[in-house]
């Protein structure tokens, strides 16, 4: 029997053939640490048994079925919660005092204040220019439509507290959408 017929390979050198023979080289001691913290919840989570609650579930269905695909989401430019008074005020009395929100994109500029009345919220804005015709203010579980006036401003009453998007409608051009806001 010759050394092809044994499946010997005579022209690779015998240190390739050591090679082949090693062994993986052990792994190094913080690969098991940083396995174990990979494998861990994040700090704050739920326990993986825990269903999301089906009120949390069905508000986010609501507000991603409001989603406008060719819709231009608009820039926050000014929020009156980031920029805080000058003179001393209450807590209280910033939760009562109305919110003032500018935002802009593709060359409009949405003006809006939002007042907060015991359960309720009324939001009055202006577009400029008057490029939008229709206004249509969404939050997770229903809408309202608002046509603009010849100044371009519009007022939303009694809306539900909790998350607020508003979807412009212009005369040319996509739409233009606001981030949502909270208030």
């Amino acid at each position: 029997m010759t050394a092809e017929d044994q499946g010997i390979d005579n022209h690779r050198p015998s240190r390739h053939r050591a090679r082949q023979r090693q062994a993986a080289p052990a792994p190094e001691p913080w690969e098991a640490v940083l396995d174990e913290r990979m494998a861990e919840p994040p700090r704050g989570s739920p326990p993986p048994g825990d269903p999301t609650p089906a009120d949390i579930r069905a508000t986010a269905r609501a507000a991603f079925a409001t989603c406008t695909d060719d819709a231009i989401i608009a820039e926050v430019v000014n929020d009156s919660l980031d920029d805080p008074a000058t003179d001393l005020r209450a807590v209280s009395d910033l939760a009562a005092s109305p919110r003032y929100i500018r935002f802009h994109a593709a060359g409009l500029t949405v003006r809006v204040e939002i007042t907060v009345r015991d359960d309720h919220r009324d939001i009055v804005g202006r577009v400029s220019p008057t490029d939008a015709t229709d206004i249509h203010v969404r939050w997770p579980c229903g809408s309202t439509w608002h046509h603009l006036d010849e100044s371009g401003t519009f007022a939303a009453r009694s809306l539900p507290r909790g998350p607020v998007s508003i979807l412009l409608h212009r005369k040319d051009g996509p739409p233009v959408s606001t981030p949502w806001m909270a208030y």
